[in-house]
């Protein structure tokens, strides 16, 4: 019999368990990650709508899938397909070495931790302070500033940033801090963002290894269908349970009508972009 660990045993921890998947249990941090950016995308959604800004077509959707299962059941649909996918990644050997989970939670870190440093910028460029912008940009160890610092002129860059308003920003900022403290730093650092590396680096090694394995089979047009095909069958042989940490509203078969009726959704995007591929003159056969 497979292992099933006793998640609600866990239900009670500052960082509580919200499911179990197979052999593992699911924590509410990585749900509550989530949560948090999808109803920042709603937010940003509706300004959109009100603005009336062309091309929405795609957020549009979005919007009105979240509306319809609900952010929490997404989020927690999230969390428990890429649980159900680092299984299988782990039953296959893609899993990324120790040394490479650590440097990329060491990068992680040293971006939180200068991330007030983007917002800094932010501000300076909606205010036009061309000198204080320059002189953040110029002191800054974030790695991506530091990126753009050696890639790109100021200027160039306080204008692309002059139109966003940095409050939002500073806000998520504040409340990733208290999610932080929450769970505790050196906790937080050390056991659930390397997990959670982990984890996503799996997946990029195990869709990686379908996509090539795609190459010589059905799939061969659209290498991507073999992944979507993966990724269902994984999600219908899982072994799911929710916790009582989680909603009393939030039920396993709708995260799993969640989760298939995305990837039904990028299937027929999938087929209806390569329909219509075959069909430019320059793909026509002579």
């Amino acid at each position: 019999m497979p292992y099933n660990p006793d998640c609600d045993s866990l239900s009670r921890d500052s960082d509580p368990a919200v499911a179990r998947v197979g052999s593992e249990c699911v924590r509410h941090s990585d749900y509550s990650e989530r949560l948090r950016i999808i109803d920042a995308g709603m937010e940003h959604a509706v300004e959109q709508f009100l603005s009336e800004t062309p091309g929405q077509e795609y957020l549009r959707i979005w919007y009105d899938r979240v509306r319809f299962y609900g952010s929490e059941t997404i989020a927690l649909a999230e969390a428990i397909r890429d649980a159900v996918l680092y299984q299988q990644a782990e039953a296959s050997g893609h899993i990324p070495s120790e040394e490479e989970v650590a440097a990329a939670r060491d990068n992680d870190r040293l971006r939180a931790e200068t991330s007030s440093d983007y917002i800094r910028l932010v501000k300076l460029a909606y205010d036009g302070d061309e000198a204080g912008f320059r002189e953040v940009l110029e002191r800054s160890k974030h790695p991506d500033l530091m990126r753009i610092r050696q890639d790109s002129d100021p200027a160039q860059m306080m204008a692309s940033l002059a139109d966003i308003d940095w409050r939002p920003l500073e806000q998520s900022l504040k409340e990733g801090e208290e999610l932080l403290q929450s769970i505790g730093v050196e906790r937080y650092w050390q056991e659930i963002v390397p997990s959670k590396l982990r984890r996503d680096m799996a997946i990029d090694l195990l869709q990686a290894a379908a996509l090539e394995a795609s190459l010589d089979g059905p799939r061969a047009d659209i290498p991507r269908l073999a992944w979507l095909d993966y990724q269902q069958q994984a999600l219908a042989d899982a072994d799911i349970a929710l916790t009582d940490a989680v909603p009393a509203y939030i039920f396993v078969h709708n995260t799993l009508a969640y989760l298939s009726d995305l990837l039904e959704a990028e299937r027929n995007a999938l087929e209806e972009e390569f329909r219509l591929f075959q069909q430019r003159p320059d793909q026509r056969q002579p």
